[in-house]
């Protein structure tokens, strides 16, 4: 099994991205962008290993994955032959990976982050952002496809993406603002917009057209 200093190793000093899974992706063309990063770390089904579909609006490379996937069979079907550099597992509720290149971040970490949320679940993706933030030297983390659950929907997206009751996107997003190092991480903003002004964009499957929002997402929902 990997250790946190292999991580550390492999990391120290380099431009890190965390690719989301957001479907507002598909309204750009960001691979030049996501595939200049020396580590390109994407987030359970986002992870596209063989496939060339949507590499054009999400980039063609990854180095690591990040799985906060419940079942252990469910994860190993998404890592498939496994060409990854590393496996990153920082959900604690996750089933145990056995592969080589799997580091599991500890359980505390995963405490110490709901306790910061206000009791809420970490999303895969703001536990993966704590990990890298907290205990990796970086030169760059930037993170892309992050709208923190404006778009999401009860209906998974392309990237299998959907929307979880358990987090709570608006304390997520304020986590990061509240904990990242603005000379060294950017978030960058998609085709869409973010706000809940932006919801209805065409790639967004099913379009919500009704008018309350969820206080916890932006999402709108159905009376």
């Amino acid at each position: 099994m990997a250790t946190l200093r292999d991580l550390q190793n492999y990391c120290r000093g380099k431009s890190i991205i965390i690719v989301g899974n957001s479907s507002r992706l598909l309204n750009g063309r960001y691979r030049d962008l996501i595939d200049r990063y020396e580590v390109v770390v994407r987030i359970n089904h986002g992870y596209q290993n063989d496939s060339e579909f949507y590499a054009a609006h999400i980039g063609s490379r990854t180095n690591i994955l990040s799985i906060g996937i419940k079942s252990a069979v469910g994860a190993a079907n998404i890592i498939r032959e496994n060409s990854l550099n590393y496996i990153l597992s920082p959900v604690k509720h996750s089933e145990e990976l056995l592969f080589e290149n799997c580091y599991k971040v500890e359980d505390v970490a995963y405490d110490i982050l709901k306790n910061e949320l206000g009791g809420f679940k970490p999303s895969t993706g703001i536990a993966t952002y704590n990990f890298f933030n907290k205990y990796i030297e970086f030169g760059k983390l930037d993170l892309i496809g992050f709208d923190f659950f404006e778009s999401s929907t009860k209906q998974r997206n392309q990237f299998g993406h959907t929307y979880v009751p358990d987090h709570h996107g608006i304390k997520e997003l304020k986590y990061f603002e509240k904990t990242k190092d603005s000379a060294k991480t950017k978030l960058f903003g998609m085709i869409g917009g973010n706000g809940p002004s932006a919801l209805n964009t065409r790639h967004n499957m099913p379009i919500i057209n009704n008018q309350r929002v969820n206080k916890y997402t932006f999402k709108k929902i159905r009376r």
